[in-house]
């Protein structure tokens, strides 16, 4: 059990309840009630947190201003030191390591060698031992991997452009003349000249598209994919995956059959040989579009939820939780009859203002988003600092998004002993060894919500169900999670107002497991449970 923390008198109250019951073949569980959706249990990936790292800001091992693999393996321990007793660590399960591939960017997402580590980093070498350390702690690796374009400098599109007879010309996606199509989530244009003739890049010139429809190319990347399997990396997020396969202008340069057949392929070639390989699509897209790249359950295992990242960051900034409310209800509406633990929730990742920013430096609103996050269905994702508070940069250049990690308070913040690649401020006191000897820090409650979860196997993999309440105003929100005849009650005031009291229509004798704004016990009789009111941005987790 996860006991509350002492929290600053500065920030709002946090609760959560867990409800506890056991069925028996004699007195055998109610049906579940209309709504009640049940995820997929299988897959190594349904009880894991994740953790989004960019290798190039986590931690230098050698003084040159730039995070490299070295550096991540020596400070596994501060993510996960592989034993459960010692509460140093965050507690996460998994990484997500942002490209690590060489490149001539910083950023990485122009690929030169899809085999390759990019020499800023480190090694093969120190990728594999990075891995074989993390496994040694139960935390598992993926990899981006970036299908849909590689970068002008890798040597298949140097002979690409040679001439139109050359090996690689049908690699890429080359026509005679520009038919002046534009980017399908902008303005730019998506077709590029070179010596005579012009090549389609969506994402810009540098970044060339692959023709996926090739089969020599699909072999290639496969095998490549394969290549980093067989080193022992545990699967996939897959970049961009909406854009693989463009067949004509507007639309038809997104969302193609053509892209949902190549997914199943690359699918069911990896599984033959690999079938624990974990995909994870990158489909910046409303539900509706997003929940088609699960396929029939033969495309990718895991998608990214950008609709809820947005409903949970715009909710908590309005005080009201209708918002999430309706999202939720809609992925459960979208994923029915399929699969409910297909979604991978998260607050802000690499491309986004990071959540503390958007949140305007709200730090109770950070917590209670953090609350969110990890009470919902489905498997989280958390982008590195996330959980210190880092805001980054506020200017739009991405570089902004990826800053250093604040390991201490130090001129290099810890992440260096020379001058960080790129810097921006952060408020005193965000950085981890402040965060972990403070209890009621944001960083303490991470590492508590994650234990949480993990202890409670109906947070990690359990069905979920939004009861009605009664007497809550507009921002109060409760989500049910159930597995194996465990129950546990997510309650949270997104709101800046106290709640007052208000009803869940559910029995059961309630044990608060953490709480923060919780003023007295909540009360259960006549077939419903009340909770007191939750002070401003309070939530609540509770076992029945």
């Amino acid at each position: 059990m996860v006991t509350a923390r002492q929290t600053r008198a500065s920030l709002a109250v946090c609760a959560i309840l867990v409800l506890s019951g056991c069925s028996s073949t004699s007195n055998p569980p109610p049906p579940p009630p209309p709504g009640h959706i049940t995820p997929n249990t299988q897959g190594w990936w349904r009880d894991k947190v994740f953790y989004e790292v960019f290798v190039r800001s986590f931690a230098d091992s050698n003084g040159d201003g730039i995070g490299d693999l070295q550096g991540l393996t020596a400070h596994l321990d501060a993510l996960n030191d592989g034993d459960a007793g010692t509460g140093n660590d965050l507690g996460v399960d998994a990484l997500w390591l942002m490209p690590i591939n060489p490149s001539p960017s910083y950023h990485g997402y122009d690929v030169t060698d899809y085999r390759g580590v990019n020499p800023a980093y480190g090694s093969l070498a120190d990728l594999n031992a990075l891995v074989a350390a993390a496994h040694r702690r139960g935390v598992k690796v993926i990899l981006d991997m970036v299908l849909n374009h590689s970068s002008r400098q890798h040597p298949w599109f140097i002979n690409s452009q040679a001439d139109p007879t050359a090996e690689h010309r049908t690699w890429y996606v080359w026509r005679p003349d520009d038919p002046g199509w534009r980017q399908p989530f902008g303005s730019g244009r998506t077709w590029w000249p070179l010596n005579g003739a012009y090549y389609y890049g969506v994402f810009g010139s540098s970044m060339p598209d692959l023709n996926l429809t090739n089969s020599s190319v699909e072999t290639e990347l496969v095998d490549s994919m394969k290549f980093w399997l067989d080193g022992g990396v545990d699967g996939f997020r897959l970049d961009a995956v909406r854009y693989f396969v463009e067949n004509a202008a507007d639309a038809g340069q997104q969302e193609q059959p053509e892209t949902h057949a190549f997914l199943k392929r690359i699918r069911a070639k990896l599984q033959a040989d690999y079938p624990d390989a974990l995909l994870v699509a990158e489909a910046w897209a409303p539900i509706d579009i997003a929940e088609t790249y699960y396929g029939d359950g033969d495309e990718v295992q895991l998608g990214f939820s950008f609709d809820l990242a947005d409903a949970i960051k715009t909710s908590v900034s309005a005080g009201d939780a209708s918002g999430i409310l309706s999202t939720l209800a809609h992925l459960d509406a979208a994923l029915a009859g399929k699969d409910r633990g297909y979604d991978a929730p998260f607050l802000s990742n690499h491309d986004q203002a990071r959540v503390m920013r958007t949140l305007g430096g709200d730090a109770a609103a950070a917590r209670v988003s953090a609350a969110l996050l990890l009470a919902l269905p489905g498997t989280p994702f958390i982008y590195y600092g996330e959980e210190l508070g880092m805001q980054g940069g506020a200017a739009s250049d991405d570089r902004n998004k990826r800053t250093p990690y604040r390991w201490d308070s130090s001129t290099g913040h810890g992440f260096t002993t020379g001058s960080p690649w790129f810097d921006a401020a952060e408020a005193p006191g965000v950085d981890l060894v402040t965060e972990q000897a403070d209890p009621g820090s944001l960083w303490t409650l991470y590492r508590n919500l994650i234990a949480l979860r993990h202890a409670q196997t109906p947070l990690s993999k359990g069905a979920s169900t939004l009861p009605s309440l009664s007497g809550a105003p507009a921002g109060v929100l409760a989500v049910l999670r159930e597995d194996a005849g465990k129950r546990v009650l997510f309650a949270a005031n997104v709101g800046t107002a106290a709640s007052g009291s208000f009803s869940v229509p559910i029995s059961g004798t309630p044990t608060v497991l953490l709480s923060e704004g919780l003023p007295g016990p909540p009360t259960a009789g006549s077939g419903s449970l009340t909770i007191p009111g939750l002070a401003a941005r309070g939530f609540v987790y509770l076992s029945l």
